[in-house]
């Protein structure tokens, strides 16, 4: 009797700490050079998704921490020219933190770093996208990022260091890059682009942040072949929007190295440039 009682007593704390832990993992692949692989530490809740299609294959997920959750998904069935070489990677510390990653075909990675609590990353790269990558780092707690690009050859990369940052970029069609750098706290950015001609050189758009409870906001649309929008923002409380609209070679930049500063740039047409400095 005490020998089963002492068995009881077992089996009730293994049970005990299953359900503290509450991992679950899974992953499905079909065909080609695949790789995958989930580790998770820590417990109560981590979840972590995979899913492949074909040919150049890896993902990859590692969790710290408590309650993350990181979803993955890769596709591709199309050869030609650009073969794909499909990467995904997903790296999480802290508590709370969620990922998704999701890629089609042609080329495509994306990688998200979160090191901190409650951050939140998405990524997603569009059909027959050839060439593209996606970049994301977070440092610190409460921060949100958001990528989407389309297909051709993109470069995006989010970088935020401090807490409560907010990021976003959209970009549409062929040869387009975009960068996003915010260190401090309550930080937001916004980009979006719209395609280039095929086979030219897209836009540039580039948004640096420093300090608190900054805003920036830029959109280039209709045909941005070598167009650049800059916002650089070191202080407190700066707010800038801008805005082209034209076939082509538009060039704006804002500066701003203050507190409390305000600007507003919008172009149409071609071969325009608008520069705002205030310190």
């Amino acid at each position: 009797m005490k020998k089963l009682a002492t068995l009881l007593v077992m089996l009730l704390f293994t049970a005990g700490m299953a359900i503290a832990q509450n991992n679950n993992a899974s992953t499905t692949q079909e065909g080609d050079n695949l790789e995958a692989s989930i580790e998770q530490v820590g417990g109560n809740n981590n979840l972590a998704v995979q899913d492949q299609t074909g040919l150049n294959n890896i993902l990859g997920i590692l969790q710290s921490g408590n309650n993350n959750e990181a979803r993955q998904d890769q596709g591709s069935r199309e050869t030609g020219a650009y073969d794909p070489d499909n990467t995904a990677q997903i790296e999480q510390s802290g508590n709370n933190n969620y990922g998704k990653q999701t890629q089609t075909w042609q080329r495509s990675y994306a990688e998200m770093l979160q090191s901190g609590n409650n951050n939140y990353a998405t990524q997603l790269q569009g059909d027959g996208a050839q060439g593209i990558g996606a970049f994301v780092d977070q440092q610190g707690n409460n921060n949100w990022a958001n990528q989407e690009q389309s297909q051709n050859a993109y470069s995006a990369t989010i970088l935020q260091t401090g807490n409560s940052n907010w990021a976003q970029q959209l970009q549409d069609g062929e040869r387009n890059n975009a960068e996003i750098d915010q260190s401090g706290n309550n930080n937001h950015g916004e980009q979006e682009q719209y395609g280039s001609s095929p086979g030219l050189p897209g836009g540039f758009m580039s948004i640096d942040q420093s300090g608190n409870s900054n805003f920036g906001y830029q959109l280039q649309s209709t045909d941005e072949t070598l167009s650049s929008a800059t916002l650089i923002q070191s202080g407190n409380g700066n707010i800038s929007n801008q805005f082209q609209n034209g076939p082509g070679t538009n060039t704006a930049s804002v500066t701003q190295l203050s507190n409390g500063n305000v600007a507003y740039q919008s172009q149409t047409g071609s071969n325009n440039t608008a520069t705002i400095i205030q310190d």
